[in-house]
């Protein structure tokens, strides 16, 4: 009984004295969650991999201004952007009408040639694109500002204002 307490008692010492060099700085470190701030800033000068967008939420859109080029290309990937984005809600024609989507909506979406939609600046439809307004979405995750302007284009002809 005395040997196997000897021995018992020898295995823990060893057992403690390998711990000698065990060190609580790992354990008590601070720590941080996934996405969870402080994180580390690009080195300056760095080039972004990702296009910065600006937050057009406390913009008025009347101030703002279509800075890109407007030509052929631009109105065909408008009406293309816009028959994905917009033509379940505002049909081909921006009118609404015989629309699955639009018919079960209550409010209805805008008629986009209604004098309420054809009052607004181009400023103004381009931030309603970005931001939403009432029901419907925005589109600031879904859409560059580029490709934002050239849906903003393709409504406009839609209106006959270009």
């Amino acid at each position: 009984m005395m040997r196997a307490l000897g021995f018992l008692s020898i295995m823990i010492f060893v057992a403690l004295s390998a711990c000698e060099n065990y060190d609580m700085d790992m354990a008590d470190q601070v720590s941080f969650k996934v996405q969870e701030s402080p994180r580390l800033q690009a080195p300056v000068g760095s080039v972004t991999v990702h296009q910065e967008r600006v937050d057009y939420a406390d913009v008025d859109g009347v101030t703002l201004e279509n800075l890109f080029p407007k030509n052929e290309q631009t109105l065909a990937t408008g009406k293309k952007l816009y028959g994905i984005y917009c033509l379940p809600c505002h049909a081909a024609d921006g009118t609404t009408s015989g629309m699955p989507v639009a018919d079960k909506m209550d409010p209805r979406p805008a008629d986009l040639l209604s004098e309420a939609v054809t009052s607004l600046t181009e400023g103004e439809i381009f931030h309603r694109i970005v931001e939403g307004f009432g029901i419907m979405p925005a589109y600031k995750r879904d859409l560059s500002d580029e490709e934002a302007w050239y849906v903003t284009e393709h409504v406009m002809k839609l209106q006959k204002r270009d």
